[in-house]
């Protein structure tokens, strides 16, 4: 039997495959290699999709801001002047001056809304006159100071319709909150997801250059043993079609490696895919051995507790909730009680005016009652309508959440089960035809079968090899959709919502890796 030292080389690439494919020590244990927990935090950072989503939280406690604003006391102040000069008489028998007056008038005041829906205001003002009427007092000056309340009995009465803006504002702001933690989940779940497809194009690409490596070898001993006459020609064509065939696979796969880490770098926000790339991203293998998960009663109960999609959704129903009661009151009619009081003064001299009304020289006061009631109601009561079917839409909408949720939960169940019963069929199916691969070697190295069967059992074993490596990705991928569903994927990445709070907060471009790129006009 012919034999070359070369099968030592293939023996060893062969074993080096095994532990690659089984996610034992590779090269990849670098120091520069990237972490999985290092690409999680660069996309919580760095993530476009991610950043934009922050600023809704802080967009929505301004709301709160500006509905609790409609309290705040506001202030207000005028001031005029105008003359009068009559028209002048065309009796010559009239010799009287023209009449001619001036007045000028100024107000301030504040005003402030009070939960009740009653409206308190206090203002006070002057005005002066003068006149070329010698027989009126000149200049007089008239001054006042009042208080007066506006206080709603039947509409817009009370702290809870009048609150309500706020609470409704408040509820959307919670919305947004885990509305952003929706995000937060699937910027985890994608970048954990794009991380181990480039972790498994690179095992692909090492199970394609050890195929390559093992056809040189067999082409490489096919001419050898047709030099001593033990092969024929076509027995090297042969060989030389399939290291071809098994080079245009590894083009393919380096491509793979190329388009799974511009993903990666999408997820982790750290590239423009303007400039030239950086290096190349160089990551951790595939593990070789992957969890169960939890029983399915278990797992979807925590699904419909901890999901934020529907928790969301019940803000949602708040919100539409808090809409429903606001159109139920406009229902109602205007009746509004109205008082107030007001001291006034008078002399020619404006600081005796003003003195004479806080002394209470004059006064006056008012009492009364107000009614608004628009006839039919038809714009309210079509509100009411509304409203009413926003709050089912709304019902319906969390039920459907819940459903879809339970129904993704049973299916990534399902699918990491079957992947975990796929990797035990594959791992053993890898053995057997690695086993057939070097019978059929070393039957051929005897000169005892054909090339054909040793071509045939190197592709079976290729196909098992990539089979196995399927099986893995596509568990692990499964694995963390489940996790992304039952919300353990925090946990499972070494996260909590109390580590999350810093992003609820609105993000700083300028610290962001393309920040110059982002904040620039011409980009």
């Amino acid at each position: 039997m012919f034999i070359r030292p070369t099968n030592c080389l293939f023996i060893a690439c062969l074993c080096l495959s095994r532990l690659s494919v089984a996610g034992g020590v590779s090269s990849t244990d670098a120091a520069d290699v990237l972490h999985l927990e290092a690409a999680i935090d660069q996309a919580l950072a760095n993530n476009l999709g991610l950043i934009a989503a922050r600023y809704r939280p802080a967009n929505a406690l301004d709301a709160v801001v500006i509905e609790q604003a409609a309290f705040d006391v506001e202030l207000f102040g005028s001031t005029s002047r105008s003359e009068s000069v009559a028209a002048a008489s065309s009796s010559t028998l009239d010799s009287a001056s023209v009449p001619e007056s001036e007045r000028r008038r100024s107000r301030i005041g504040v005003e402030k809304r009070l939960s009740s829906g009653a409206k308190v205001t206090l203002d006070t003002g002057i005005g002066r006159s003068s006149s070329n009427n010698n027989a009126a007092r000149n200049p007089d000056y008239a001054t006042d100071v009042g208080l007066s309340v506006r206080q709603p009995l039947w509409k817009d009465a009370g702290g809870t319709v009048n609150l309500a803006p706020i609470a409704r504002a408040r509820v959307a702001a919670d919305q947004s909150v885990f509305e952003l933690r929706t995000e937060i989940l699937d910027v985890i779940a994608k970048t954990e997801i794009a991380y181990w497809n480039v972790a498994h194009a690179r095992a692909e690409l090492a199970l394609i250059a050890s195929s390559v490596q093992l056809a040189e070898n067999l082409l490489e001993e096919n001419r050898e043993r047709e030099k001593l006459g033990l092969v024929t020609p076509l027995e090297v064509l042969q060989a030389e079609t399939e290291l071809v065939s098994q080079q245009e696979d590894v083009i393919q796969a380096e491509r793979a490696i190329e388009d799974t880490a511009d993903l990666l770098r999408e997820q982790m926000g750290t590239h423009s895919f303007l400039d030239a790339l950086e290096d190349e991203i160089a990551v951790r293998p595939l593990p070789s051995e992957l969890s169960a998960a939890r029983a399915l009663d278990v797992i979807v109960r925590d699904t419909i507790l901890s999901d934020a999609d529907a928790q969301a959704q019940q803000r949602a129903l708040e919100v539409q909730r808090i809409n429903k009661m606001l159109a139920e009151d406009a229902t109602r009619p205007d009746l509004d009680l109205t008082a107030g009081v007001n001291y006034t003064g008078r002399d020619s001299d404006g600081a005796r005016a003003y003195r004479d009304a806080y002394q209470a020289q004059g006064y006056d006061w008012t009492v009364g009652l107000e009614l608004r009631f628009p006839w039919g109601l038809r714009e309210a009561r079509a509100g009411v309508r509304q409203a009413n079917r926003n709050v089912a839409r709304e019902t319906v909408r969390l039920y459907a959440i819940k459903q879809q949720k339970a129904l993704a939960a049973r299916t990534a169940w399902r699918a990491v089960n079957a992947g975990q019963q796929r990797i035990a069929v594959t791992r053993k199916s890898l053995e057997l035809n690695q086993q057939a691969f070097e019978q059929a070697r070393a039957r051929y190295g005897a000169g005892l079968v054909a090339y054909r069967q040793v071509l045939e059992a190197q592709r079976d074993f290729d196909r098992a090899r990539s089979k196995h490596l399927s099986a893995m990705i596509d568990t692990l991928r499964a694995t963390v959709r489940l996790s992304r569903v039952d919300g353990t994927i925090l946990a499972r990445n070494g996260f909590s919502w109390q580590s999350m709070e810093g992003l609820s907060e609105a993000p700083d471009l300028e610290a962001h890796p393309q920040g110059s790129s982002i904040l620039s006009p011409d980009s």
